[in-house]
């Protein structure tokens, strides 16, 4: 396409999961476990909230630009200060703000793979030279080999997902804590998408390090996916130039109301995590026993498996055909026989579990 832009010509685009899901949206029987999304709805606050909104609110003005009580909110569940925080329309929005106020033609971006792959995508249309540093062959970075490598990549941004995603690694707080101190002149962007699963945060560092952004999303243990809404945690010198090109008309009244609605109800939120929490020790449990499958533990809603013997796209389609859809990574170097599968509660898993023993059953794996 002549007027398309000149850096899109060499890029691969970020691979969205297949939308075949969306055939059965209105069947209870339906498992839409490729995404990572939460498998219950919200918050019944959220409903309430929402309820309220299409009665009350002024659906022809625009969305509050500064919604101050959404900003304490998500700041106090933080634990940071107010002028810490802002709100975007999905992390992936965040991401892409990042890129526009941070990135210049050639600048180096250092991603660590596999792993979410919108930043790579986003940084490359915006002509940044993204490099891959790779976790070893059981998924796990060596931060002390990393910290001395960036001293001859010299990258400007380093993004990073914790727990990262597909793989579901864990980095240790420690170590990554003390490799963003040791390189203050890189700015890092960790990505905690799934920090609910695992309770643990690098966000503390903010309050004495110029050189983070932490990226959080409402998509996952909250639920809310649907409504596009995301923050970050940050020094208010980063949030300021943020602010700068932030469209705030951006982020509907309806996500911030359900936003709002869910963070006051957090109990809801961390009574599913404990579930997803248990269901996940079960199924990697009845992974493990399984010759032809050689399941990753992972800290987040999701584990990450290699199948052995050619069986995968098999069981992929057999999943489909019973209504239950996962990730396929096949597209993905070094990861063409692995797949991705959500985690839900007790009673879903033990559906999917089913499933793959009639799987087995009917292919005879070794």
């Amino acid at each position: 396409m002549k007027f398309s832009n000149q850096n899109l010509k060499n890029i691969n685009s970020y691979k969205v999961s297949s939308p075949k899901a969306w055939n059965f949206v209105n069947d209870p029987e339906v498992l839409k476990l490729d995404w990572n999304e939460s498998t219950v709805s919200p918050s019944p606050k959220v409903f309430k909230a929402i309820n309220k909104t299409v009665k009350d609110k002024k659906w022809n003005w625009y969305p509050d630009i500064n919604n101050t009580l959404l900003l304490k909110s998500i700041a106090k569940y933080s634990q940071v200060d107010d002028s810490q925080v802002q709100f975007f329309a999905s992390s992936d929005a965040l991401h892409e703000y990042i890129v526009r106020c941070f990135i210049s033609t050639k600048d180096r971006i250092l991603t660590i793979t596999p792993t979410y792959d919108n930043f790579r995508a986003v940084a490359q249309a915006n002509n940044g030279n993204v490099i891959s540093y790779p976790l070893d062959n059981n998924f796990k970075l060596n931060l002390d080999k990393l910290n001395d490598d960036l001293k001859l990549i010299k990258p400007k941004i380093l993004y990073l997902v914790n727990p990262n995603n597909p793989t579901g690694t864990e980095h240790d707080i420690d170590q990554l804590e003390k490799l963003i101190r040791n390189n203050s002149n890189i700015l890092f962007i960790v990505d905690e998408a799934y920090y609910e699963f695992n309770g643990k945060t690098i966000s503390h560092l903010i309050k004495d390090c110029d050189n983070l952004i932490v990226s959080r999303t409402f998509s996952k243990a909250f639920g809310l996916a649907s409504f596009r809404i995301g923050y970050c945690i940050s020094n208010k010198s980063i949030i300021d130039v943020l602010n700068k090109i932030r469209n705030p008309k951006n982020v509907s009244m309806f996500a911030q109301e359900a936003a709002l609605a869910a963070l006051d109800d957090f109990q809801y939120v961390s009574s599913y995590v404990k579930k997803v929490n248990n269901s996940k020790n079960i199924f990697f449990s009845f992974l493990s026993q399984k010759k032809w499958i050689k399941p990753f533990f992972g800290a987040g809603n999701f584990i990450f498996m290699e199948i052995k013997d050619d069986l995968k796209d098999r069981l992929i389609i057999f999943l489909e055909k019973n209504k239950v859809f996962i990730r396929n990574y096949g597209h993905i170097k070094n990861t063409e026989n692995f797949i991705r599968i959500s985690i839900g509660t007790v009673v879903q898993m033990k559906k999917v579990i089913s499933l793959i023993d009639t799987f087995e059953s009917n292919h005879s794996p070794k």
